[in-house]
């Protein structure tokens, strides 16, 4: 008879328990938010044979390049931790080889890239020409371009962030800073003309 009163005092107890039962949600995945400062720009003071205009929040580092017609840049955009690395080289009848190469970076990452944007940029009254391209998806370089007068002069560069690649999280600092590479792009002019 114990028994049975412990056994049925169990039930109830358990069933008394579930009754008051709360539904759990779970929390959705989010991310810090982020604020983004006004577009202000300014020249870039740093040359390498081109002048174009970079945010306020932004700075140059200059490189020194291994030889002569060589110079690297980079443009840091320290609260993103982001850098936008750039070579500029002296062409010497290479043109093919330089935009070859650079097409090829974007494209190796193919494989982990959702989508690869590719536009071109024509600017006649500068003699600047180029081609962009805009990588979607969790890959090491979401942004790579490449400007040149197509005799002379050869310039180009690629975004890096100091992070983890994920395209989710990183997507609107993407956007904020593609309109500031856009700017960059629309800005550049060649310090030495080019030969016509």
């Amino acid at each position: 008879m114990k028994r049975l009163v412990a056994y049925v005092l169990v039930i109830v107890t358990a069933s008394m328990g579930c009754s008051d039962e709360e539904n759990v949600i779970p929390k959705p995945k989010s991310y810090f938010r982020i604020d983004f400062p006004a577009k202000s720009y300014q020249e870039n003071q740093e040359k390498c044979n081109s002048s174009f205009e970079i945010p306020t929040y932004a700075y140059v580092q200059n490189k020194k390049g291994p030889r002569e017609g060589v110079c690297f840049q980079n443009v840091v955009f320290p609260y993103y931790k982001a850098s936008m690395y750039c070579t500029y080289l002296k062409l010497d009848s290479n043109l093919f080889e330089h935009t070859e190469e650079y097409r090829n970076k974007a494209f190796e990452h193919q494989s982990r890239a959702q989508a690869i944007d590719e536009r071109l940029f024509i600017n006649e009254d500068k003699r600047v020409y180029g081609t962009t391209f805009d990588i979607k998806g969790d890959v090491a370089c979401n942004y790579i371009f490449y400007l040149t007068d197509s005799t002379d002069n050869f310039f180009a560069g690629s975004v890096f962030f100091e992070v983890v690649p994920n395209y989710d999280s990183l997507q609107p600092v993407i956007e904020f800073l593609k309109e500031d590479i856009q700017h960059l792009i629309e800005t550049f002019e060649w310090e030495n003309k080019p030969s016509e």
